[in-house]
Order: C-alpha cells, then structure tokens, then sequence
C-alpha cells in the first residue's frame, strides 16, 4: 500500500536561499512551495504556525467546503487562471481575439506589480485604491481609470464564481467608488467630437485609395471602424434601392442583438470600384492594396528593367516574410493610415519632423527616443499639442454622420442610423444643433 500523504507539511530549510520552505497540496491535487523567511527565525515559525492552523481548519471542514476557497491562494495565480479564462472567452466567432483581451492585459498588469504575492483573502478596499492611486500618478484620465478599476473588481467576481475567491473579499471591494469629475487628480480628456467635412477632403489625397474609400464610406453611413474593415458582399443585402448590411460581428453580437446598417446609392457606387471577385472576400484588403502599389510603381518606372534585375529581385525576394498583408484592415492599422495622412495634409514645423541618422557611412530613420531627445521637452510639448489639433481618427467620422442626421432629420433618426438602443446614447456621438437653438432664441426671446 502506498504511504498516505501528510496532512501538515514539513517545516524545512531552502539550502540554495536560506530561507525556510513547506510544500503544500493544492484542491486540484497539485504541490506548491511557500517560502516563509529566514530559517529557523521567529517570523518563519509564526507564518508556520498560522498555515497549519488553516490546513487543519480547512480539514476540519466538509469536503466541498474546504475546496471552495484556497486559503494560500495568491493574487499572481488568481491573475493567472483569469487571464486563461480571458483568452478563451474574449473572442469573436472566427476565434480573433477582441479588444477586451487587452483593456484586461493592463488592468492584471497594474494589479501584478503590486500585490502579486498578496493573498488573495488578504486583498481589500485599500488595496484597490493603492492600484487606483498608482493609475493616477501614471496620467491616465478619469474614466479610463474607473474602467480599469472596474476590470480588477470583475476578476475578483470571476475568481467568486469559480469559488477561488471568498465572497466577502468582493463584497468588500463593490465599496470602493469611481472617480467623480472635479473631486481628483486625474485628469478629464475632451469629449470626441465630429470632425468637419473640411478636414476630411484636406487629408484624402494623402490616403491610398482603398483607405481613402473607406473614410468616405464611413462618413455617409455611420459605421464603426471594425464594421467598415470588415465589409464583405455576403453580408450585404442588395435586393433594394437602399442596401443594408448585417455584420457578422460587431460590438453587440456576443448580447444576441442584431445590426443592420442602410448604405444608400452614394455608397454604393464608391463600393462598387472595389467590389472583390469572391462574395466571401473584403471590399477593403490590404493584401490588394499591395498589390496595386506595387504595380502602381512598375508602371511609373522610367528605366528598362533588365532580365539580370529580374533574377537579383528573385533570389532576395523573402520566402517567408515576418509581417504579410492580411485579408482585411485591422482598426489599429486604419487609424494609423489617417494619422500619417493628417501629418502629410498638415505638416508641422521642420524641426518638429523625425529626421534621418548617419551610422556607418549609411542613413536610418531616427528612432522615437532620439527624435524625442533631438526637440527637447518643450518639442515634444508642442508636438503632442500640434497632433491634437491637426489630427482626427476614425471614430470621429461616425460622430460626424450622426451630427449630420441629427441635425437634418432629428435624434430618432440618429439613434436608428447609429443603431442604438436608447437615445441617451446617441446623444454621446451628435452634437446638439446649436444653429437651430440660436434661430429658435432669436424668434423667441
């Protein structure tokens, strides 16, 4: 017969650290060990002494109760079984992963660093709003640190539904408020607004045209940027004047609510130029982009291409590239495109503007840190000040959409353009119309 295990683990010296180690049984079976301090010290018998008397109270207990909760569990592992719950739960029906994956990336990062070997029995309130303090020294704005506080208290309440976490831990954290405007030290970025139709047409003939079309077909319809990159024929429904697109995935798909999108005859023609020869496939690929510029180039070559040039280009021509052109945009890459055309429309001053480094007789780009090293920090002052008054992302253009409707047709139109449930919500992306309120107090009052 085989020896049964030990209920109270060995008190033990760590040669290699000096430390004294226990190894304890975990509810899944498992072996850990806990490093208690210096050997043979005081502080080590003590921490000693309360983890056997909770191994024998844990025994003492029923069997599902005794396994509900890890009383040894440490914040670092309960980090660690979230964020493989995370990856697996976080993701569209084609198995991308969405971006909540990494808004919780952050939040187990800032909790990690400073209570990662706290017990998680022993994390409360105080300690929350350690994290939270830690947001605010950093720059974060209000809101972004009231959401990534949120994210640490939901992975508590994950941890209580999976029995890691007692449930007077979580209770205890829901006491903790959000940050109230006007009553911290973080600060409260401006409201997004829409950008003008003014800015747009300065910034599109610095866009290829696939990019350039999506703006344009994002400004006349209201779409979110992951709908617009992710515009397939087989998701269109043309039996009509007026088509409507039903997106495979969006925002609210994994709540089981629909989205149907109206595209009207001005969309339809700009959709039409890039049409792909498979239903299945994207109006806006990279992959095509790529290809077109390449040809693009080819054909506005002026000297003769050589059969010996041919067979140069052949031989150092990448088998397996590290990053190759995907089939669609990925929102990220979108915004990056109109970033660059905002820069190219509105220049800023020519000190402001990366250079080039010689090193070894050849030029390079400056990297981020020598730019930022070259202007100085009053160069990087006005250059962040200069980016956000020239520069406009996409997001902005489905508030645009929605100011406009608005302002033509009234908020119900909004709100059915934009897809929303409820109109409080719509009122975050269109503007109020301040013209009609001028007309209106100029004939009353």
């Amino acid at each position: 017969m085989s020896r049964r295990p030990n209920p109270v683990p060995t008190y033990r010296l760590h040669k290699p650290s000096g430390q004294a180690v226990i190894t304890v049984r975990n509810p899944d079976s498992t072996r850990r060990d806990v490093y208690l301090g210096e050997f043979n010290s005081p502080e080590s018998r003590a921490e000693y002494s309360r983890i056997v008397a909770e191994l024998a109270s844990a025994a003492a207990m029923p069997t599902s109760a005794s396994a509900a909760v890890p009383s040894a569990l440490t914040v670092a592992e309960l980090l660690h079984a979230f964020w493989k719950h995370a990856q697996q739960h976080y993701r569209r029906p084609d198995g991308t992963p969405t971006s909540e994956i990494d808004n919780y990336r952050m939040a187990i990062r800032a909790t990690r660093e400073l209570y990662g070997h706290t017990l998680v029995r022993d994390f409360g309130p105080l300690a929350l709003k350690a994290i939270r303090g830690k947001l605010i020294t950093s720059g974060l704005c209000r809101k972004v640190i009231n959401v990534r506080v949120y994210r640490i208290r939901h992975i508590f309440k994950w941890g209580m539904g999976e029995q890691l976490v007692p449930p007077e831990v979580f209770t205890a954290l829901t006491a903790v408020s959000g940050l109230q405007k006007g009553r911290t030290e973080a600060p409260d970025r401006p409201a997004v607004g829409p950008v003008s139709e003014a800015q747009v047409a300065a910034v599109l003939p610095h866009l290829r045209p696939a990019v350039g079309a999506m703006v344009r077909v994002q400004l006349l319809t209201g779409m979110r940027p992951g709908e617009i990159c992710r515009l397939r024929p087989a998701d269109i429904d043309t039996s009509g004047p007026v088509w409507v697109y039903h997106p495979a995935v969006h925002k609210n798909a994994h709540r089981g609510k629909g989205r149907a999108i109206a595209i009207g005859p001005k969309a339809q023609l700009i959709l039409m130029e890039f049409a792909p020869e498979d239903p299945a496939g994207y109006y806006f690929s990279p992959r095509r982009t790529v290809a077109d510029l390449h040809a693009d180039r080819s054909d506005r070559r002026v000297t003769k291409r050589w059969p010996s040039h041919l067979d140069r280009n052949r031989r150092n021509r990448v088998k397996h590239p590290r990053r190759r052109a995907g089939n669609c945009y990925p929102t990220h890459s979108y915004a990056v495109a109109v970033s660059r055309a905002c820069d190219a429309a509105y220049p800023p001053a020519m000190r402001l503007q990366r250079g080039t480094v010689t090193t070894g007789g050849k030029k390079r780009p400056e990297t981020e840190a020598e730019w930022f090293e070259r202007i100085g920090a009053a160069g990087v002052v006005e250059l962040k000040a200069w980016r956000k008054a020239h520069r406009w992302h996409p997001n902005q253009l489905r508030h645009a959409h929605a100011t406009k409707v608005r302002e033509r047709f009234g908020l119900e139109a909004a709100q059915v353009a934009l897809g929303h449930e409820q109109a409080d919500v719509t009122q975050i992306y269109a503007e109020r119309n301040v013209a009609l309120a001028a007309k209106v107090a100029a004939e009353i009052g």
